[in-house]
This record gives C-alpha cells, sequence and structure tokens, in this order.
C-alpha cells in the first residue's frame, strides 16, 4: 500500500493503481481546488513494482523542488510532490509498498488496515475477526459466527469502530485491455479560433493526455468526418471514410500549403509513435488510424469534441 500525507493539513490518502490528481472532481481520485492546478493535472501510478508520476499539466509538477513538466518520473518513499504554488499542493511519499486492498475506520480516518499485509496483526489484535480470500479471490470478513462478503464500499463493525472495505486492485494484475478500449473515448478540446487542439484518451478514470500536437488537427478532421456519416445514419463500418486526395485537399487548404501523402504518412507515423510513449497504457490506441484501399478514417467509435466549455459533437450521437 502506498501513501502520500499532505504536509500543511496532514491529510493521508491511500494511492490508486492508476491515482488522478487535479481540478476536475468528477475525473480525479484526489481533487484540489486551487486556480493553478489543471482539470488533469498529473498521475501516480504503479509499473513494474514500482511508483511514477506523469505530469500532464499546463503548470508542471515539482518532485523534491525539480520541476517535472510533460513528462515521467520514477518516485522514491519520502519523496515530496507540490502539484500548484500552494503550500497546501504539497504531499509526501510516506509508504510506496504494492497497490493493495484495505479496510479504513470511519471515526479515525487515519486508521487503515492493509490486506493482507496487516491480517496476523489484526487477527492477534481482536481475536473475533478473520479476514480472507475466498478460493475465487474475494475478500471476506468472519466475525464471530458472521461472514460478510466485502464489496467495494461495505461497511463492518469491531472493536467499537466502523470500518469501510476499499478495493484497491493492482492495476498491473487485474487490467483488461479491452474494457479499457472499450470504455475509452477520446476527447478533443478546443481554443475558440481552433488553433489550439488539446486531445485526451478517457477510459474511467484513466486518462492519457496526448497534449497540444499539430497531428491534432488530422485526427479532429477525420473524427468529423465520422460525425457526420453518424449524423446521416450510416452504419458503424462505413463511417468515417475518406480518400486519400480528398484529405490532403482538405488539410492544403485548411494549412494554406500544398500537403502530400508523405505528409499524411509523417502525422500518422507521429501520431502511433507519441501514443507508444505514453504511460502507462498509451499503446492499445495505436491503431486510432484505419487504412483500406486508398481511404482512411479515425477507428475508434467514441469521441466528445469540446469547444472551451461546450460539446459542439460527440459519439455516439446524445439526443
Amino acid at each position: 500500500m502506498a501513501i502520500v500525507k499532505n504536509t500543511s493539513t496532514d491529510e493521508i490518502i491511500v494511492l490508486h493503481s492508476q491515482h488522478l490528481f487535479g481540478r476536475n472532481q468528477q475525473l480525479s481520485n484526489t481533487h484540489i481546488s486551487e486556480s493553478d492546478i489543471s482539470q488533469s493535472h498529473a498521475t501516480i501510478f504503479w509499473k513494474c513494482d514500482c511508483w511514477y508520476l506523469k505530469d500532464h499539466s499546463r503548470n508542471g509538477t515539482l518532485v523534491n523542488g525539480k520541476f517535472i513538466s510533460q513528462s515521467t518520473h520514477k518516485l522514491q518513499n519520502k519523496d515530496t510532490i507540490q502539484f500548484g504554488q500552494a503550500t497546501s499542493t504539497k504531499w509526501q511519499l510516506i509508504e510506496n509498498n504494492a497497490p493493495s486492498s484495505y479496510l479504513q475506520s470511519l471515526t479515525h480516518k487515519h486508521k487503515i488496515y492493509a490486506l493482507p499485509f496487516s491480517l496476523d496483526m489484526l487477527h492477534t489484535l481482536y481475536q473475533d475477526v478473520h479476514i480472507y480470500k475466498s478460493v475465487d479471490q474475494r475478500w471476506n470478513a468472519k466475525i464471530k459466527n458472521n461472514t460478510i462478503a466485502l464489496i467495494h464500499g461495505t461497511t463492518i463493525a469491531f472493536n467499537n469502530d466502523t470500518w469501510i472495505f476499499i478495493e484497491n486492485k493492482n492495476f498491473e494484475e487485474t487490467i483488461d485491455h479491452g474494457q479499457i478500449l472499450k470504455q475509452a473515448y477520446y476527447q478533443f478540446t478546443l481554443s475558440q479560433d481552433e488553433e489550439h487542439i488539446d486531445l485526451k484518451i478517457i477510459s474511467n478514470k484513466l486518462m492519457l493526455d496526448l497534449g497540444s500536437r499539430v497531428y491534432n488537427y488530422l485526427l479532429l478532421t477525420l473524427a468529423r468526418k465520422r460525425l457526420l456519416d453518424a449524423n446521416a445514419s450510416y452504419s458503424i463500418i462505413d463511417q468515417g471514410w475518406i480518400a486519400i486526395e480528398d484529405l490532403i485537399s482538405d488539410l492544403s487548404k485548411e494549412f494554406v500549403k500544398d500537403i502530400d501523402a508523405y505528409y499524411i504518412n509523417l502525422q500518422i507515423y507521429r501520431i502511433r509513435k507519441n501514443l507508444s510513449a505514453i504511460e502507462p497504457y498509451g499503446y492499445l490506441f495505436i491503431n486510432i488510424i484505419e487504412r483500406k484501399n486508398g481511404f482512411i478514417r479515425f477507428a475508434h467509435p467514441y469521441f466528445k469534441i469540446i469547444k472551451e466549455t461546450q460539446v459542439i459533437g460527440e459519439l455516439p450521437v446524445k439526443l
């Protein structure tokens, strides 16, 4: 189990295997309200027996006073992490073990038992309590003669306290790549003049930041073609296809310069290269561009197009 502690408030947070810090209350695991914090500021994640921090913010993150921007940094125990200018955004990594499920006291928030590491201690302290995994790898609590199946959010009472069970699996061990792809959508965020296009992939609470790149306009153009076809009631297998020659013509007009097939292929190569380098699961999305017989399309069926704060296009189409 890994724990970070706020150096100003002493608040303690147990890290999830993919733990997002940011100003977006719906998306973030830990909400930070300061104005210099990005909506999705940084992710701390577990991979290959180590914790890493991935910054995907506009203002960067400080790790031990070192500025980290749009990059990944390996974390060590006792590292300090500061997300914004205010001292209230500064945390210290005080435990860096692997992610694990745990019991947390509802009376004393700092009282936490990691599972299974604390089972012996728990049983020693409370003789009538036994917590174990069944043959199907599900947690159960046996209190006196009563057996309770533990699912995320279950509360149990013993030793004059009430405890909540938090399921916090090692994401690497339980990840279903197919589910990540099925639940994912691409989020295009445009400036008012559409000169800047930020692109993120969001799947549940997993967020991959592709940043603001030149090739985002190519992806946006293909996504808009798919949206146009969907609104015209094309079937999913027929949506979004555009001839390479037509795409070259459209982009040449937009960029006010001659674009050729080599330029298109170079941008696709850069898209795939960038995705394969984004931790932890960018490589799952490298087939975002689909080709057939001189045609090309945006391969993923789910996306949102947002101009400033307003959704101007979305698949599936919202009625």
